[in-house]
C-alpha cells in the first residue's frame, strides 16, 4: 500500500456526468463509464480526470473529462465540477498489476480497512493518464 496524505489545490474539471458512478472499481455504472470514457478518447482527450463527488440528498455522480485552465476552456456540451481545496490520501500504484486502477482501489480499501485512512466520502479524484500510471486522490477526515 502505497500513499501519501497531500493537500489538494482547488481545480475545474468538464467533461462528461455519469449519474450513479461510485467511487472505485466501476461496478453497477460500468457499462455506463466504460461508454463515456470511449467518448472522451475518441474527442482525443488524453488524460482523463474523473471525480467521484456524493450528494447527501441524491448520492454519487461522476463527472469524467479533463482540466480546465478556465471556464472559457469547456466544451459544448460539456459539465463542469469544481475540485475543493482539501486534504487527501494519494495513491499510486505499488508495483506491476495487470490493471493498476483495480490495485489502487484494493490500496484503498486494504487502507481503510486496517485504520491507517479515515474517509470522508465527499469527493474522490482519479487521474488516468493515457500514458503513465494513475493516482487516486481520497478525500479523508
Amino acid at each position: 500500500m502505497t500513499f501519501t496524505v497531500v493537500k489538494v489545490e482547488p481545480c475545474l474539471v468538464g467533461g462528461l456526468v455519469v449519474p450513479g458512478a461510485e467511487p472505485g472499481v466501476f461496478g453497477e455504472s460500468g457499462d455506463l463509464t466504460d461508454f463515456t470514457l470511449e467518448r472522451l478518447r475518441l474527442r482525443k482527450i488524453r488524460d482523463l480526470v474523473a471525480v467521484f463527488n456524493c450528494q447527501p440528498r441524491v448520492g454519487w455522480s461522476a463527472v469524467f473529462g479533463y482540466r480546465l485552465g478556465n471556464p472559457d476552456d469547456l466544451e459544448v456540451g460539456d459539465s463542469m465540477i469544481r475540485v475543493d481545496e482539501r486534504y487527501a490520501a494519494r495513491f499510486v500504484p505499488d508495483g506491476p498489476s495487470p490493471d493498476l486502477y483495480k490495485d489502487l482501489w484494493r490500496q484503498v480499501e486494504m487502507a481503510e480497512k486496517e485504520g491507517a485512512i479515515t474517509r470522508a466520502y465527499t469527493q474522490e479524484v482519479a487521474v488516468i493518464p493515457e500514458r503513465g500510471e494513475p493516482e487516486l486522490y481520497i478525500s479523508v477526515i
